[in-house]
C-alpha cells in the first residue's frame, strides 16, 4: 500500500492505521502543495475497498482496477484546487512514454478535473452543470479515443492537445475557489448511502476553502460519520479550518519533500530525467509550474504592473477627492518598488504591453488567474489599513469591479482586452 506516495513518512503511520483496522471514520491530510496529499487520499481509497486487503498498487482485483482509473463508484472528489500544470506535464509524460504507466498518469489527471462535475454533485443544479456539459462530454469521449485505438504519433499529439486545451477551458469556466454548500449537502447525502463496494470515498481538497453555510453542513456529517465511509479532508491551510471541525479529524502530516525526494517525483512518475540535468535543482512545484504556458510569478508582475499604472495616473490626472488615499496607495505599492513605469506611458499602451505579456490571454485560465493576482494585491491593501475607512471602501469597490470585469469575459464573452480597459478606467474613476 501506499508505494506510489514517494519521500513521505506520513504514510508509514496510514499503513499501520489501516493494517490494525484503527482508522477513524474522518481524517486530515495537512502538508503543503505538491506534497503528495490528494495521491495518498486516492491510495486509502484503493486500499480500503481492496478485494485483497494490504494488496499493492499493481492489484489486479476489479475494485483496484477501477480505483487506479479514478472511475469507481464508490469514490466521490470535490474542492478546488489547481489542475492545469499536473495535466500538462502527465501529457508531456505521456507523449514521450505512450505505452507506459505515464498513459494512467494523464488519464487520472483528468478525471481529477472531470470528478468534479459529477451529477451527484450537481443534483438540483442542473441547470449550472449544463453549461459545462458539452466540454464535459468532448473531454470524455477524447479520453474513451485515447484510450481504445492503436494512435500514430501525430494523431496521438493532436488528440492530447484538443484534451488539454478542453480541459484548461473547463478548470476556468466551472470550478470555482471555494466549495459550495450544495455540493457539501450532496456529498454528505451520498456518503451515507450504501456503498456498491467494501467502502466509500469521499475526498474534499482544499477543504478550508468554504463559506460558513458550506462549514456547518460539512461538520453535520463529520459529528456522525456513516460506519461505510471513509472521509479524507485535505488542506494547505489548518488554522483556516474552524476548530470544531479540526477536533473531528484524526490529522496526518505531510512535509515538504526534501531535494531528492522532489527530483525522484519528476524521474520515476513524470518520466523526465532531462528536467534534472542542469547545474540548478529543481522543485516539483517549479517543475509543474514549468509547463503552463504563462509562469505564476510573470502573472503577479503583470498584476502589480497594472495596479501600479493605475496610482501613476491618478496622480498625473489630479482628479483624486482624497489625496491621502493616493499617499497610502503610494506606500503600500511599496512590496512591487522595483515596478518602473514610464511618465509618459498611455493607458492602451500599458494594455497593449499586459496583453503581449501575457501570450493575448491564449489560454482562457491565464485571465482568470490575473484577475485574482488583482484581488490578492487588493487582500494586501485591506491587511495593511484597517485603520483607514476611506481605503477599505475604495478596495472594496476595486474587488467587486475586478468580479465584473471576470463576469464579462466568463458570462458575456467580453474581450479580455476590452475588459482590462474598461476595468482601468472604472478602479482609476473609484480613486
Amino acid at each position: 500500500m501506499f508505494e506510489n506516495v514517494l519521500g513521505q513518512n506520513a504514510v508509514t503511520q496510514l499503513v499501520l492505521d489501516v493494517s490494525s483496522g484503527t482508522l477513524p471514520p474522518s481524517i486530515l491530510f495537512e502538508g503543503p502543495p505538491a506534497s503528495g496529499k490528494g495521491t495518498a487520499a486516492l491510495e486509502l481509497g484503493r486500499a480500503l475497498s481492496c478485494l485483497s486487503p494490504g494488496a499493492p498498487w499493481n492489484c489486479t482485483c476489479s475494485e483496484c482496477a477501477k480505483h487506479r482509473q479514478l472511475t469507481h463508484p464508490d469514490l466521490l472528489l470535490l474542492g478546488s484546487r489547481s489542475f492545469s500544470a499536473e495535466i500538462a506535464a502527465a501529457a508531456a509524460a505521456y507523449l514521450r512514454e505512450p505505452e507506459s504507466a505515464a498513459k494512467l498518469l494523464f488519464f487520472r489527471s483528468l478525471r481529477k478535473l472531470l470528478a468534479r462535475f459529477n451529477p451527484v454533485l450537481w443534483e438540483g443544479e442542473e441547470a449550472r452543470l449544463g453549461k459545462f456539459t458539452p466540454l464535459i462530454s468532448v473531454c470524455n469521449e477524447t479520453l474513451e479515443e485515447l484510450g481504445a485505438l492503436e494512435l500514430s504519433q501525430s494523431d496521438r499529439e493532436k488528440l492530447t492537445s484538443q484534451l488539454i486545451k478542453n480541459a484548461f477551458q473547463l478548470e476556468r469556466e466551472g470550478i470555482s475557489d471555494t466549495i459550495p454548500i450544495f455540493q457539501i449537502r450532496r456529498a454528505a447525502y451520498w456518503a451515507r448511502l450504501a456503498p456498491l463496494g467494501k467502502k466509500k470515498l469521499l475526498v474534499i481538497e482544499n477543504a478550508d476553502r468554504m463559506q460558513d453555510g458550506a462549514r456547518n453542513a460539512l461538520l453535520k456529517i463529520l459529528e456522525e460519520p456513516p460506519e461505510t465511509a471513509q472521509i479524507v479532508l485535505c488542506t494547505t491551510k489548518k488554522a483556516a479550518l474552524l476548530p470544531t471541525i479540526r477536533s473531528r479529524l484524526r490529522p496526518y502530516m505531510f512535509e515538504k519533500r526534501n531535494e531528492q525526494a522532489e527530483q525522484d517525483v519528476i524521474r520515476r512518475v513524470f518520466r523526465d530525467g532531462s528536467a534534472l540535468s542542469g547545474s540548478e535543482p529543481v522543485s516539483l512545484e517549479g517543475y509543474l509550474e514549468s509547463f503552463l504556458p504563462i509562469q505564476p510569478s510573470q502573472i503577479s508582475r503583470a498584476a502589480a504592473l497594472y495596479f501600479a499604472t493605475i496610482v501613476l495616473k491618478a496622480q498625473q490626472k489630479k482628479l483624486v477627492r482624497n489625496p491621502q488615499i493616493l499617499d497610502d496607495l503610494q506606500a503600500l505599492m511599496q512590496k512591487w518598488q522595483d515596478v518602473e513605469i514610464p511618465q509618459n506611458i498611455t493607458v492602451r499602451h500599458s494594455l497593449l504591453a499586459l496583453t503581449k505579456d501575457m501570450d493575448n490571454f491564449s489560454a482562457s485560465f491565464i485571465f482568470t488567474d490575473f484577475l485574482k493576482e488583482l484581488l490578492s494585491i487588493c487582500g494586501h491593501l485591506l491587511r495593511s489599513s484597517q485603520s483607514e475607512p476611506d481605503m477599505v471602501n475604495l478596495v472594496n469597490i476595486w474587488k467587486d469591479q475586478i468580479k465584473e470585469a471576470d463576469n464579462a469575459v466568463s458570462t458575456y464573452n467580453l474581450n479580455p482586452f476590452s475588459s482590462l480597459e474598461r476595468l482601468f478606467v472604472l478602479m482609476l474613476e473609484a480613486i
